[in-house]
This record gives structure tokens, sequence and C-alpha cells, in this order.
């Protein structure tokens, strides 16, 4: 199937449909998109930034610009989401990636501010440091009294005036209307997070918590903790502080890409999820690195002897994928040499405890994903012994959903996110996860 494509470099023009990917909750546009790309150098990724930077402080001055507050509130959304696309290939140890990421954080802010949204920015204690949060109420959520645990409500069919949009219908459970918590993975921001499921399941009428854990966001650029294996850790201190925010109202996790990794390694040692959605299911980082090593050379990238240590840095200077991987991989994984990162991501194997998850489970998986082969989600549901139900779902080329994380079918993977999600929550209130 043939589509637009956006650049001559695979790995350019799948972050340009990702830049796209957020239209439908503010996060870009087609023509301002369009126009960037056309500007981008092949392969070039300093052309990248400063195309991608322009383009967010063109649509940031218009927006600052503008009296009326919706568009002042959606440029500014658009702005934040372009600023953190400017900064994705810069090295981790370029000074501009603080500005950027200072700039993307303000103009995230002040846009739903504008917008009226609900949200607070929270911080988690978390073994000596803080993670980073936001918290967004649902539009609905105060003017039925959803937070209350004894509420029920049959179905309420509310006014467009009364929530701001139309044709919303609510339903609260048993225990009360669940929660969303929702995490990122390799390369996320905590504010990208909002665009891809947080402001979806605000309009569904959910609370959600969107969080960054090691590796990720604040708690890696300001407190410099990198990714650990052990994902039940920075998942307990969230859920501790979510719990004390909401009562025993039921949970729901979501996370996205790499973080469904993490999310299934939480929920093998946390009890209290309820359900987990992979989002897309991610096998372990090694052999999401291993998948793009031609099968010859694989044995030779996990014992990195001398030339392969001399090799691959060759090969990534012509390949803007690889050169980005190893970069941000070392980073986040606070690897100093491309050895020490195949060593730490040996930790992530999730075949020790797939077991282990008792948590009701949907395993999406994308037909042409591209940093794995999908038939490994497939063994992983195979191996969900534990499970009270394991259930896979692939989205496919003939719907456009073929891509890693259904990217540029935002639209389609809400609607079998949150159809399984409501699912779960009619048959009981309890405790709800889901992760990408």
């Amino acid at each position: 199937m043939r589509r637009i494509r956006f650049s001559r470099t695979p790995a350019f023009d799948f972050e340009a449909l990702r830049g796209l990917w957020t239209a439908a909750y503010d996060g870009g546009d087609f023509g301002e998109v369009a126009v960037v790309m056309a500007r981008v150098r092949r392969g070039n990724a300093e052309s990248w930034f400063r195309e991608w930077s322009a383009a967010a402080d063109r649509t940031a001055a218009r927006g600052r610009a503008c009296r009326e507050p919706v568009s002042r509130g959606a440029a500014l959304l658009r702005a934040s989401n372009y600023v953190r696309q400017a900064e994705f290939f810069l090295d981790p140890s370029d000074a501009r990636r603080g500005t950027a990421f200072a700039a993307a954080r303000a103009w995230f802010d002040a846009g739903l501010a504008d917008l009226g949204a609900d949200i607070e920015r929270v911080t988690i204690p978390y073994e000596g440091a803080e993670l980073e949060g936001l918290f967004l109420r649902a539009p609905d959520a105060e003017l039925k009294g959803l937070r209350a645990a004894d509420v029920e409500v049959e179905r309420l069919s509310l006014r467009a005036a009364d929530v701001g949009m139309a044709g919303l219908e609510l339903r609260a459970e048993a225990g009360g209307r669940p929660v969303l918590v929702v995490q990122g993975g390799f390369d996320s921001t905590l504010e990208e997070l909002y665009f891809m499921l947080g402001g979806a399941a605000a309009r569904r009428g959910y609370d959600v918590l969107m969080f960054t854990g090691p590796g990720q966001g604040a708690a890696l650029r300001e407190h410099g903790l990198p990714f650990t294996a052990e994902w039940e850790r920075p998942t307990g201190a969230v859920l501790d502080w979510l719990t004390e925010r909401t009562g025993s109202r039921p949970l729901v996790g979501v996370g996205i890409s790499f973080g469904g990794h993490l999310l299934a390694r939480a929920a093998a040692f946390e009890p209290r999820y309820r359900g987990i959605v992979l989002y897309d299911y991610f096998p372990g980082m090694l052999t999401a690195f291993l998948h793009n090593v031609p099968k010859p050379l694989r044995g030779a990238f996990q014992r990195m002897p001398w030339w392969m240590r001399r090799a691959v840095p060759l090969y990534a200077r012509f390949d803007a994928q690889a050169r980005w991987g190893i970069a941000n991989g070392c980073w986040t994984f606070g690897a100093a040499t491309l050895p020490e990162l195949v060593r730490a991501m040996r930790a992530y194997d999730d075949g020790p405890w797939a077991a282990r998850i008792a948590a009701d489970t949907l395993v999406l998986l994308a037909e042409r994903e591209h940093f794995y082969d999908p038939a490994l989600g497939h063994d992983f549901a195979a191996r969900l012994t534990g499970a009270r139900s394991a259930s896979v779902h692939t989205f496919t080329e003939r719907d456009g959903g073929h891509l890693h994380c259904q990217n540029g079918a935002l639209a389609h993977a809400h609607e079998v996110i949150f159809d399984w999600v409501h699912a779960l929550a009619a048959a009981d209130g309890r405790t709800v996860a889901v992760g990408s």
C-alpha cells in the first residue's frame, strides 16, 4: 500500500508522522508538518532541529497573538509538541535539549490553561528523588460527583453545554469511575502522554494520572535516574501516591511502546493491577535492537568483540535510526559505551516473569511493526498462563494502524483500547491497568 511519505530517511518519516499523529488532541496540523518536512534535509539532524524549532516558534507567536483563548491554547499545544519533535534527534549532551524541554513544558501548561483543562503538575517521592506526573480530571467529574466511591449512576446523558462535548455517555461502576494511569517508554515525554492518551481518556470521562519514571522525563534529565528493570519499584510509588489521592477507586494504567514491557513487568509483581493493555506489546530492549541487526551478526552484536565495537558506530554514521537509538539507549540506560548498553539491556527479558501476571491482558500488535517480529507478541500472550484472560488485537495495513503503536491511526487505537477498558470496568469496578 502506498501512503504519503514525509522523508526518504525512514526515521524522519516515522517521527514526522508521529508529530501529526496527535492532531486530534491539538498536537499538530497537517499543513504545518508538511511545510516543516519539505525543508528538512535528508538524514540531517541539524536541519531537523532547525525547521521544527522554527515551526514551534512561529506557532507559539501566532497563538500568543490570539485574543480568543481556545485558538490560543490549541496553538500553544501544537508549539509544545513541535519543540518536542525538534529536540528528538539531538545528542543527549546537546545543551539545546534542556532549552527545548523547558519550552515544551511551558507552552503545554499555558495551552491547557487557556483551554480550561483541570490539570495539575505533581511530584511523586521515589527513593530519595522525585517522579513527575500530570493529574488530569475529566471535565464532567465534579459536575456528577463521580469521585465519591459510593455513587452509583445507571446512565447519564449530558448536554454539550454541560461538559463541552456532545453525546458523552457516563457510567459509574460499583466502587467509582476508574482512574487511568499512563506511562511512556523509550523516548516519550510526559506532555506527549496527554496527546497520545490522556486527552482521549478525559474526553471519555476518566480522570488520568500520567507519569514518567527512571530513564524518562525529569527523572532522567534532572535527577539522573536511568531505566530500572524492576519497574514495580517506581510503579509502587506512583500507585501509593494515587491511592492517597483517589481512595479505593479502580485504577486503569496505560503505557506506550517500551512502556508496554515496563507495565507488564510491573504487573507481574504489583498486585493492584486488575488488567493491563500493552499498547503495543514490546519485547526486551535487546531483542528490539537485535531485530535490525542482520541475523549472521546478532551473536557478535551480543558479545561485542573489538571489530563490532568499531563497525557499529561507522554504520550508525549513515543510518539515522541506528545513530539515534544507540545514543538514546546509552543516555536512558546509563551506559557509557556500547558494550555497557548491551549488558544493561539484558535485564529486560519477559521470559522469567510473564507467567506471574494475573491481570486481564490485552496485547496490541501492528502488522508492519518495525522494532520487532510481531510473532513475539503472540508468543508472549501464550505464556500468560497465570492471567485471568489474554486477548490479542492486531492492527492491519488495510485499516491504517499497521505501524508501531498505530502511528498515524490514533482514533482506531483509542476505539480498541477504550472499548476494552469500558467492558472490563463494566464487568467489575476493581483495579485496571493499561500499558503501551
